[in-house]
């Protein structure tokens, strides 16, 4: 199949639920800890709440569920640079890094965000 006709191409965004009013504790995980850059949600959104991330084609989006309960087994797992220094800011500002079973060719953790959604955190070796 010629590449025109695939359906997938890639990753967009990836969305995670987070509690309502909890917008600043996002920025700050996201944005302040983990590094991403914080975007406006587009104005006829807005009033949903949460909030939406960037890293340059990847986007994240967290957005307020009803009854929000975390993703305790789900996950994205965001491709990295410098996943040592990361893993010390990351606990720097509190945050527990959890290790785990290496895949060959990539070092891999785990951190929780500020509402028990697990995340993982991986680097080519």
């Amino acid at each position: 199949m010629a590449d025109e006709e695939r359906g997938l191409l890639g990753l967009h965004h990836v969305q995670l639920a987070m509690p309502a009013g909890e917008e600043e504790a996002a920025v700050r995980f996201y944005a302040d800890v983990l590094g991403l850059e914080h975007v406006e949600k587009p104005p006829h959104l807005s009033p949903r709440g949460g909030v939406w991330f960037r890293s340059g084609a990847l986007g994240i989006h967290l957005g307020v569920e009803e009854g929000f309960r975390p993703a305790v087994k789900a996950h994205p797992a965001f491709l990295v640079r410098g996943l040592e220094k990361l893993r010390a800011r990351i606990e720097e500002a509190g945050y527990k890094v959890t290790d785990t079973v290496q895949l060959d060719g990539y070092s891999r953790v785990y951190v929780r965000d500020p509402f028990g959604n697990r995340l993982e955190l991986i680097e080519p070796a």
